[in-house]
């Protein structure tokens, strides 16, 4: 007898991107990121996200949540749900990496710098995907950064109220 030991490895070929966006909003550093890396506050403020569940268990010092955004492509509408981490927040600064099937990996860094009657906000975002999948996925998170980045901008100047 013999044992027979077989290895499979599937070769996935990823490729990666980064795009920056920038908003001036009428406030303060500590309000900005307050706003952004409050997460229960993300369906109100990110165009995909439906819900929001705050982990039960995480490392600690690291904010986790499962996020559930609602996409389109084509005629076909269909939700997804991933892991995303704040990993530090500063007085300027909010860190957080995203998790989601297949293989996609997300950076994202937003920085908020005072002017003389407001704020800068200033985020990067990075991502690595498959292949096959990167093109939509890249073009979905930028659009929907740069609205999210305008209905940040209207949820902090109108006090939370995005319909004013």
């Amino acid at each position: 007898m013999f044992d027979l030991q077989h290895e499979t490895s599937i070769i996935i070929r990823m490729k990666q991107g980064t795009f920056e966006k920038e908003i001036f909003i009428q406030s303060d550093v500590a309000t900005v990121i307050n706003t952004i890396a409050d997460y229960s506050q993300h369906h109100k403020i990110h165009p995909l996200i439906v819900n929001v569940e705050r982990a039960k268990d995480a490392p600690e010092g690291v904010r986790r949540y499962f996020i559930t955004d609602s996409l389109q492509w084509g005629p076909f509408r269909f939700k997804i749900k991933y892991r995303a981490d704040i990993l530090s927040v500063t007085t300027d600064t909010v860190h957080t990496e995203a998790y989601q099937f297949p293989s996609t990996y997300i950076v994202n860094v937003t920085t908020v710098t005072p002017t003389d009657n407001g704020v800068r906000l200033h985020e990067t975002f990075s991502m690595k995907a498959p292949n096959l999948l990167f093109g939509y996925a890249f073009q979905q998170a930028q659009a929907a950064h740069g609205e999210m980045l305008q209905r940040i901008k209207k949820f902090i100047e109108s006090n939370g109220n995005l319909n004013s």
